[in-house]
């Protein structure tokens, strides 16, 4: 009789997710002994990552390498019939590697069924940045609220991500035979080998396609642009056009970076980059003098940190309103409830 790998069971006991009659379900699968080999070992690589991730420095390479070289292998699990095994080939452990990469860095996959043909991978990026491994090993960077999905059924001639929104850079992995598409919202983006970046958040009338190395195609429904590197595509979800511009694409792609340097940079430059970096909408009073300059070295902290940071340099004060939007002005004048025009937003 055919046994399937119970994917969800497994997935909730790795996270320590499961119910007592899931616990039970997969207590009578893991009953053959071919079958527990297969989950220790999923488990000892989970735990593994687990441990490293807590560290801030996941090694993604090397087991995204260990998983892949034990995958080619192949594991032997009994069936219970006479005489006869099973071979897990590589398509199973593809599955089992997203899953642990994936919630390593803060990703959820889910709807993974019991068959190679309705495996489907969701990762999710809800706060912060991060970065992850795709199946087939291109390296996908996911900012703040950002949604990517992967149905494993259509993959054959074609690697095919679907990007619900958000915003994602991709470093594709070069297949001739094999080319690597970006789906969003009304835009087809055709790649063979290259690096760009997608801004989509819903929020926004535009999508932003930014190319730093390589070529890519992008379609819609009424026409086919070629982007070169150093050009950003603006595609109006309204009108559903597309118009092509060389552009910052540097800065475009800035998010993805460990750190920024400034040197006497002025506040609005600073501004750009604080509401990339953390996806958030700057409104600049035209009151503070343009010759404000700041140095200093943006990381990871917080964004508050550093406006308390620059509030003590240059005599700015700062609120948030209700939609989380940034004002900045010159001294303390407004209240809590108050914000700039629109016009005064940075770009």
């Amino acid at each position: 009789m055919k046994k399937e790998i119970p994917w969800s069971l497994i997935i909730l006991k790795l996270k320590k997710e499961s119910t007592v009659e899931e616990d039970h379900r997969l207590g009578a699968w893991l009953a053959d002994s071919g079958n527990r080999e297969v989950f220790e070992e999923l488990r000892m690589l989970w735990d593994k990552i687990q441990t490293n991730a807590s560290n801030y420095t996941p090694d993604t390479d090397y087991y995204w390498k260990e998983l892949t070289r034990r995958m080619k292998a192949g594991v032997t699990v009994q069936t219970g019939e006479p005489n006869r095994k099973r071979i897990f080939r590589m398509w199973k452990y593809v599955a089992a590697a997203c899953i642990i990469v994936a919630v390593s860095f803060s990703f959820y996959l889910g709807h993974l069924a019991n068959t190679p043909d309705d495996v489907f991978l969701e990762y999710k990026n809800i706060g912060g940045k991060s970065i992850a491994s795709l199946p087939d090993r291109s390296s996908v960077w996911l900012h703040t609220n950002t949604k990517l999905n992967i149905d494993m059924q259509h993959q054959k001639d074609e690697r095919i991500v679907t990007m619900q929104h958000g915003e994602a850079y991709f470093d594709v992995a070069h297949d001739k035979n094999k080319p690597f598409i970006v789906q969003i919202d009304g835009v087809r983006i055709v790649v063979h080998g290259t690096k760009f970046n997608v801004e989509a958040f819903p929020d926004m009338e535009n999508i932003y396609v930014s190319l730093l190395e390589g070529s890519v195609s992008l379609d819609t429904e009424y026409e086919r642009r070629l982007l070169s590197p150093g050009e950003t595509a603006t595609y109006n979800k309204n009108s559903r056009r597309l118009s092509v511009s060389k552009d910052d694409v540097l800065f475009a792609a800035s998010w993805t970076k460990d750190q920024i340097v400034f040197e006497q940079r002025s506040l609005r430059d600073i501004c750009r980059f604080l509401g990339k970096w953390y996806h958030v909408k700057i409104y600049l009073d035209p009151a503070i003098a343009d010759n404000i300059e700041y140095t200093f070295t943006l990381r990871n902290e917080p964004l508050e940190e550093i406006l308390r940071l620059m509030a003590r340099i240059n005599p700015i004060g700062y609120t948030f309103n209700e939609e989380n939007e940034l004002s900045i002005y010159k001294s303390k004048k407004l209240n809590s409830n108050s914000k700039l025009p629109m016009n005064n937003a940075v770009k």
